[in-house]
């Protein structure tokens, strides 16, 4: 069975939520929720996202709720994925780029690019799934690819040529074009966009190669880890890292007692486990802190003080201490030898 993040259904249950839906709903599908969802080493059977969005749909009398659920997607939906597609060069780089990493986020589908004359088609294979059964999941990520490419490229007015599906004409067909904005065709061969083909080699704005090689590094070693247990260790850093980045840090940093409720650990057991790991909560809260902070470096977007409150400092010296402990200088000092060795 194909599995999804916690990270993904988390943002679905979100706009569920926001929509109308009760948590009442949400919560009897989800097992855990919401606390399960904000453990992003944690994955879901892909039907629960399914019936999140048939049951939510049938709860609001609102049959497009796939379809303005994917239109809510945002790069910060998929994380470090996302972070990288905006870091991309152009369009057909941030594809590759969300093609190779995409079972990290979700095992339905695999978006591809393939071009045809001066036509590129952003194609969604979803294997022997059931065309009718996948329709929403389908509709949410096609939702999603048509905010996304506009995000990506800064250029809201960027023109779809046609959206194709392999499922029947719904009822709510109307529904489409707000999202889309072209033509949307029913009972095609393949679930695709189309656009033109030199739209994929437009510059993005916030091309990054830096942070693409860092990221990359980061993603690859997840990848490696998909089909192992992950260490304890591990999953209080990626947890640390989640919520940081869910709160901006606004509310300090997570603490002991927190992580180990949302693990499902007593404080007591969840410092032994590190222990056996040869760590402790301070260290792998340093090191999360450190892997987060390496990409605000590498974004370049935020001032120091903005830095130390995203990563749940109270005040920027804060920061500066650790900061001098990472890497044996300032902030500001290691942003100038960046700015020097670009």
């Amino acid at each position: 069975m194909a599995t999804i993040s916690a990270r993904y259904l988390g943002s679905i249950y979100q706009s569920c939520l926001d929509l109308g839906v009760r948590a009442s709903t949400l919560r009897a599908l989800v097992p855990g929720a919401p606390a399960s969802l904000r453990v992003p080493t944690t994955r879901f059977q892909s039907d629960i996202l399914l019936k999140l969005l048939r049951v939510g749909a049938q709860e609001i009398d609102n049959p497009a709720l796939a379809l303005e659920v994917g239109a809510r997607f945002r790069p910060s939906t998929f994380l470090d994925i996302g972070y990288g597609m905006i870091a991309c060069a152009n369009l057909r780089e941030a594809v590759a780029f969300n093609h190779r990493y995409q079972p990290l986020t979700q095992e339905i589908g695999r978006t591809s690019l393939i071009e045809q004359g001066d036509t590129a088609h952003l194609r969604w294979f979803t294997g022997e799934q059931e065309v009718e059964q996948i329709r929403p999941a389908t509709e949410a990520a096609f939702a999603g690819y048509a905010v996304l490419g506009r995000w990506l490229l800064w250029r809201a007015d960027q023109p779809i040529r046609s959206v194709h599906f392999r499922h029947k004409k719904p009822a709510y067909e109307k529904a489409y074009e707000g999202v889309f904005q072209a033509p949307v065709f029913f009972e095609a061969e393949y679930d695709e966009m189309r656009f033109d083909a030199a739209v994929a080699d437009m510059p993005m704005p916030q091309a990054n190669a830096d942070l693409i090689d860092l990221l990359t590094r980061r993603l690859d070693r997840a990848l490696q880890e998909r089909h192992e247990p992950p260490s304890v260790g591990s999953q209080v850093r990626q947890t640390v890292q989640n919520l940081l980045s869910e709160r901006a840090g606004a509310e300090g940093a997570p603490e002991l007692r927190q992580i180990a409720a949302l693990l499902g650990f007593s404080e007591r057991t969840l410092r032994r486990r590190l222990a056996e790991e040869g760590t402790n909560f301070r260290e792998v809260l340093s090191q999360a802190r450190k892997e987060a902070c390496e990409i605000y470096l590498k974004e370049n977007r935020w001032s120091v003080a903005e830095m130390a409150q995203h990563l749940g400092y109270s005040e920027q010296s804060a920061l500066s201490r650790a900061f001098r402990q990472w890497y044996g200088m300032s902030p500001t000092d290691y942003q100038a030898q960046l700015g020097a060795n670009p």
